[in-house]
């Protein structure tokens, strides 16, 4: 139970030394706490705000199943891999696309409320720069006309640094070795003063990419946001449109893709067998006209259609044979896998295809995040996975197909072998005849094959459309998302007051000075015989005198009560009063503590022992001619030493001239014989020694007296000079030794601690005020 007293005792006793501790340093916290509010609101009116504006986009998905066209198959994405697309928008590619719709490259500025703002579209003129990209220059209205260029800093060819400042006409083009551009005049002018900056086009796509965000509206969604965030609010609006759009642009670029190469296939194709149609047509009427032939026999017109339809399918082979070699050769060779083209090929094989695509899909993904991250990020990582994968599925593959057309196509040429042999057994014209028929009907065949095919695959282009859309374009943000100006001051204000209370913290720390009674208490078992307050002025005077009724007097009251309960060995009681060094106002609280002595009918007298430093007679305003150097040296009397003052019952006997051995003259023995004989006259008898701390003639004095007073000024004596004071206690046998606290400061002063002591000095402190003249 004992300990638990004990513990909380101490957990009061700490709460109690932080209050206090913030209360002694509030200033300081609340300057540092102001400070840091004042620099965070200078700092949150000058942050530029930023915008953020935000469009929305749905993602589609074919189904690809149920077509069977080899190129609307081709066009199906598959799966929403969000991540992927996501990374997409983020890219530096997609972003310098829509930097095209967007100026991110000309920053116009000016000054208003002492904060400098970016005009976009706003700004009274455009420039157009051809060299001196990322220059800041300055530019001030002349009239409608002119106007001044300012650029410093400029780095000349030579190492040199120089200034350029010139007048100029609007419209007119500036070329120097820095820079070359031209300042066109487009508004009225309302500002003294702009600035802009031209940045370097080739950094487009990473300044356009800047603040660029995606992100799913849920985790299974297929819809995604796409956010800009800039200084002017007009230009996030228009960028995010414009990224959005460049997404849904890229998406039908690359579904397009095919169909434009297949055009561009079938076109050449279709040039040749016009050519060699034409040629056929041409030679079968001159053979005509040679041999007077009109028409085949029944026989050979059978023959010759069946040759005819092997040789249309032979060509159709040979046409996919070529494309497969094609294919096989540039997808083991890892080169232009993005341009390879399904061209050719049989619908059948629209597998095939669908790796094709699948594979291209992959290639152009990996490229567009590998403009922005390296090799090792997780979804490059997968990409050329997924590549190695399908390139040894698309080889296999195509190995199948070619054995299978290989066979195929000889199956066909011995076909056609066998109608040759029976068109060899019919006579010599029929049989050229019939020659030059089949070859017209098979680039006949071919040119109709290729005209079906060219018209399918131009109407799938026109009718493509991207499976994204738009959903909610980007509105114009009506206010900034950053910086939350509130927060920053709320943070800054916060952030003083901890800095402030850790400094505090800190300083009580490093500061060894006594404060309260705690740091006294705490330190030492010697008693406590009071506290006397700080006084405002009146310092070197008899306070108890002048201001009988003030709070200060009855701190001396009280330690006159505490007094009278002090052991006393002679008639008198005689006082020591000490400190550690100069300075604690050991002289103060003497001539005080004489004056409350004297005020209570006891007759005292006060002698001022501290020869090295007299100041004793410069309080009563007497003569220091004779005193205690005198008397020990025995060159005056005691009667002649005595000196009375003009309050009754305190008398006075000063240091006198300042000896060159006080220590002797203390340490001899006629000082105790001084004071007996002043036992038989005065009731009290008040020692003024020197500092124990410095001097050795206290020590001395103290063993002489029947209560030794330590006094410590707070806020000026360290802590240090308690363990002093303890080791006196202990070791020394000093009579009677106990503290007297001065110069306290604290709002409580010796009210606050004085019930402590006495009732009577608790109360008459309160019920008192100090006089008022």
């Amino acid at each position: 139970m004992n300990t638990q007293n004990i513990q909380n005792n101490e957990e009061e006793i700490d709460f109690k030394e932080i209050v206090n501790t913030l209360h002694r340093y509030r200033v300081m916290i609340i300057f540092i706490t102001l400070l840091f509010t004042v620099v965070a609101a200078y700092i949150a009116y000058f942050k530029s705000n930023t915008y953020k504006a935000t469009s929305t986009v749905e993602v589609g998905v074919d189904s690809g199943g149920g077509r069977g066209d080899v190129l609307s198959r081709a066009m199906s994405p598959g799966a929403v891999n969000a991540d992927t697309e996501i990374t997409i928008i983020k890219s530096r590619f997609l972003a310098k696309k829509a930097a095209q719709k967007v100026d991110v490259l000309h920053r116009y500025y000016t000054t208003r409320k002492y904060k400098e703002i970016e005009l976009y579209k706003e700004s009274p003129f455009v420039v157009g720069m051809l060299r001196g990209y990322g220059i800041s220059f300055d530019l001030y209205p002349v009239d409608k006309k002119h106007y001044r260029l300012v650029a410093k800093d400029l780095y000349n060819a030579n190492g040199t640094i120089s200034d350029y400042d010139k007048i100029l006409p609007y419209g007119e083009e500036i070329d120097t070795k820095q820079f070359h551009l031209n300042v066109v005049h487009v508004k009225p002018f309302h500002d003294e003063k702009y600035r802009f900056v031209v940045l370097n086009p080739k950094n487009e796509g990473v300044i356009a990419q800047s603040g660029v965000s995606a992100s799913q509206t849920s985790k299974y969604s297929t819809i995604l946001q796409i956010s800009k965030e800039d200084n002017v609010a007009l230009r996030a609006q228009e960028f995010s449109n414009a990224l959005a759009d460049a997404y849904l642009e890229q998406n039908i670029e690359k579904k397009t893709k095919e169909a434009t190469k297949k055009l561009n296939f079938i076109d050449k194709q279709l040039k040749l067998i016009t050519e060699n149609l034409k040629g056929s047509a041409v030679k079968i009427e001159e053979f005509k006209k040679s041999k007077n032939t009109i028409s085949l026999s029944s026989k050979a017109e059978n023959i010759i259609r069946q040759m005819s339809e092997k040789e249309a399918q032979l060509s159709e082979i040979n046409m996919e044979q070529a494309m497969l070699k094609r294919l096989y050769q540039e997808v083991k060779s890892g080169k232009n896998i993005e341009s390879l083209s399904v061209v050719g090929m049989d619908e059948s094989k629209s597998p095939l295809s669908e790796m094709i695509i699948e594979l291209q899909n992959a290639v152009l993904k990996k490229k567009i995040l590998r403009e922005d991250y390296t090799e090792m990020y997780p979804q490059v990582v997968k990409l050329r996975k997924t590549i190695v994968q399908l390139k040894k599925v698309i080889i296999a593959t195509t190995e199948n197909m070619k054995r299978n057309i290989e066979e195929k196509k000889v199956l066909l040429e011995k076909a056609l072998a066998t109608q040759q042999k029976l068109l060899n057994k019919l006579p010599a014209d029929e049989r050229m005849f019939g020659q030059l028929q089949r070859k017209f009907a098979v680039n006949e065949k071919i040119y109709s094959y290729l005209l079906e095919k060219r018209s399918e695959t131009a109407i799938v282009k026109a009718a493509t459309v991207s499976k994204n859309r738009v959903i909610d374009t980007a509105l114009l943000p009506g206010s900034p998302v950053k910086p939350k100006r509130k927060l920053i001051i709320l943070v800054g204000a916060l952030l003083g007051l901890i800095v402030g209370i850790a400094l505090a913290f800190l300083r009580a720390y490093l500061d060894d000075r006594i404060k309260t009674e705690d740091d006294v208490s705490h330190m030492t078992r010697v008693p406590i015989l009071g506290m006397v307050p700080h006084m405002k002025d009146d310092a070197d005077k008899l306070k108890v005198f002048l201001s009988p009724k003030s709070g200060f007097t009855e701190s001396f009251r009280h330690i006159r009560t505490n007094l009278q309960f002090m052991e006393k060995h002679s008639k008198a009681q005689v006082i020591a009063v000490t400190s550690t060094i100069g300075g604690e106002g050991k002289t103060t609280v003497c001539i005080n503590l004489a004056g409350i002595m004297s005020m209570s009918g006891k007759k005292t007298i006060l002698i001022n022992l501290d020869m090295r430093k007299p100041t004793l007679h410069t309080k009563f305003n007497l003569k220091n001619t004779k005193g205690m150097s005198t008397l020990l040296s025995k060159h005056t009397t005691l009667k002649e030493v005595i000196q009375h003052t003009e309050y009754e019952n305190l008398d006075v006997i000063t240091s006198g001239p300042v000896p060159p051995n006080p220590s002797e003259l203390i340490q001899n023995s006629l000082m105790p014989r001084l004071l007996e004989k002043l036992n038989d006259i005065y009731d009290v008898i008040i020692l003024d020694t020197p500092p124990v701390g410095l001097v050795a003639d206290a020590r001395t004095l103290m063993h002489l007296a029947d209560v030794n007073i330590f006094v410590i000024r707070a806020e000026y004596s360290q802590k240090g000079f308690i363990r002093g004071i303890e080791q006196m206690y202990n070791t020394e046998g000093v009579n009677g030794l106990g503290i007297l606290i001065n110069d306290l400061k604290s709002n409580r002063g010796a009210y606050g601690y004085g019930y402590g002591y006495g009732y009577g000095y608790g109360y008459g402190y309160g019920y008192y005020e100090d006089d008022k003249k």
